[in-house]
């Protein structure tokens, strides 16, 4: 087997879709809620790189360059080529149900990058279920516990550190990657604090803020037509 390449620097996305598997490569209850946790993570990205901005809760391409990242610019065509304007829950819906192969693309590349590898089962010859176990175990590891660490020290949270988290905690993630730490509790309190936004400091925290809620709206309305 191929070792993993100690020196790779993960993508956001990349990131994210990682710590939605346990080590064994089950999405385990993050499988249905990751996909509009991802997307929610993408329309950050691209408002970080001044490509969407949002009005009026209304989300407005104002650079249509290519990003140079084919899933970000599958994105962005996407949201370029709308006949009308939508709201940022909306987006995050119609993207998530375009099936653009956001997470399985992001998957790929995991796998190329040696960091999970692919393994398929067959149930009863007619049902199949694909897992994704962990190959580079030290990787995931140390990403945890920067995690941890800029969580629990209070000190000052990256804007992308905090869209993180609001995946993390939107998409139940978090006690997967803390539940067996000493400190889950207080961690687990502290990422509750932070993601309520109670006071945005600035504009990108107002946008992480409304997109926490446009991501939390979004499988709560998937999650009531699945039982439909």
């Amino acid at each position: 087997m191929d070792k993993p390449d100690k020196n790779i620097e993960l993508t956001f996305l990349q990131k994210i879709v990682l710590l939605a598997l346990d080590d064994k490569g089950w999405f385990g209850s993050a499988e249905h809620k990751i996909k509009f946790g991802l997307v929610g993570a993408i329309l950050f990205e691209l408002f970080k790189k001044e490509r969407i901005r949002f009005t009026m809760d209304e989300v407005v391409v104002i650079n249509a360059k290519s990003t140079d990242d084919v899933i970000l610019d599958r994105v962005l065509n996407l949201i370029k080529s709308a006949k009308k304007p939508r709201s940022l829950r909306s987006w995050i819906q119609r993207i998530v149900y375009k099936k653009l192969l956001l997470r399985k693309t992001v998957l790929k590349q995991l796998i190329n990058n040696k960091v999970i590898g692919r393994e398929e089962y067959s149930l009863m010859v007619v049902f199949y279920q694909t897992k994704y176990p962990l190959t580079d175990v030290e990787l995931k590891r140390k990403l945890q516990e920067q995690i941890s660490e800029s969580v629990v020290s209070g000190n000052g949270l990256s804007d992308y550190e905090l869209m993180m988290l609001v995946v993390m905690n939107n998409c139940k993630m978090v006690r997967k990657n803390f539940g067996g730490y000493i400190q889950y509790i207080k961690l687990r309190g502290r990422i509750n604090e932070i993601t309520q936004f109670k006071s945005p400091a600035n504009e990108t925290e107002e946008m992480i803020r409304l997109l926490q809620t446009a991501i939390s709206r979004a499988i709560m309305a998937s999650n009531v037509s699945i039982h439909v």
